[in-house]
């Protein structure tokens, strides 16, 4: 089966719409998503509804969701961060609050794992180093485990002479992952991509020719910028859209 697989919208409608579009040019119908759909900015109800209305979705919470959904405090937030959740919070209907607090930490199915973060602490952590991997390796049994969290597209994995592996997943980048073995992908931010590209990330998942194929989408910028100014959300917010950083 193909899965449309993303992470870490962030409010951000037109990023999403232009991978969702992708995924329908795709023929993309069952949908992978790591959480992160609020938070940063100017549209989480609209997001939240996109998302919801998708028929075949698996979905994880992301920290950004459990904080505006009230389940945890916002005290490890840098300031921008606070800003926009405590914006967001004013404007999140209620039913889309609701639809955040019932979102899974941790999604364990037969062929993969899903964590907004690692499996090992499915909100919080950051997959950043082999070790990290390493140390993340007992604690999901599937052959692929993806997660999201940095906005970096990645992978981690062991070679063939047992040696950890660290890769960046540039755009249009087809990665074939042994079944056999155990693999983390990361499979980067729609809405706010932090590797240098501007563009949408998201990932097609391919479970049975084991492979994951990643695709940079092009989206309105400016017109999301604009929005965030609007509501005065914070200036380093808007401007980092721009340079992918």
């Amino acid at each position: 089966m193909r899965y449309g697989v993303f992470s870490d919208v962030h409010s951000n409608l037109e990023a999403l719409e232009a991978c969702l579009q992708l995924f329908k040019k795709e023929k993309i119908q069952s949908f992978l998503c790591l959480g992160d759909i609020v938070g940063y900015g100017p549209n989480p109800n609209e997001c939240v509804d996109k998302i919801a209305g998708l028929k075949k979705i698996q979905i994880t919470g992301g920290n950004h969701d459990y904080a505006v959904a009230g389940l945890r405090d916002t005290d490890w937030f840098n300031d921008f961060a606070v800003r926009s959740i405590n914006w967001t919070k004013r404007q999140i209907k209620n039913e889309n609050k609701g639809f955040l607090m019932r979102l899974p930490r941790l999604v364990d199915a037969s062929l993969f794992t899903l964590s907004h973060g690692s499996p090992r602490d499915p909100v919080d952590e950051y997959i950043l180093t082999p070790r990290q991997f390493l140390d993340n390796l007992e604690f999901f049994r599937t052959p692929i485990c993806f997660v999201g969290h940095t906005h970096v597209p990645s992978v981690f994995y062991t070679d063939a002479l047992g040696i950890i592996q660290q890769k960046h997943l540039d755009d249009a980048t087809t990665f074939e992952y042994d079944p056999q073995g155990k693999t983390i992908i990361n499979v980067g931010s729609v809405g706010q991509p932090r590797d240098g590209d501007n563009r949408a990330c998201c990932l097609i998942y391919d479970s049975d020719k084991h492979t994951v194929q990643t695709f940079r989408c092009p989206y309105d910028i400016t017109s999301v910028q604009n929005k965030m100014r609007q509501n005065q959300l914070p200036l380093f917010l808007i401007e980092r859209l721009e340079y992918g950083r």
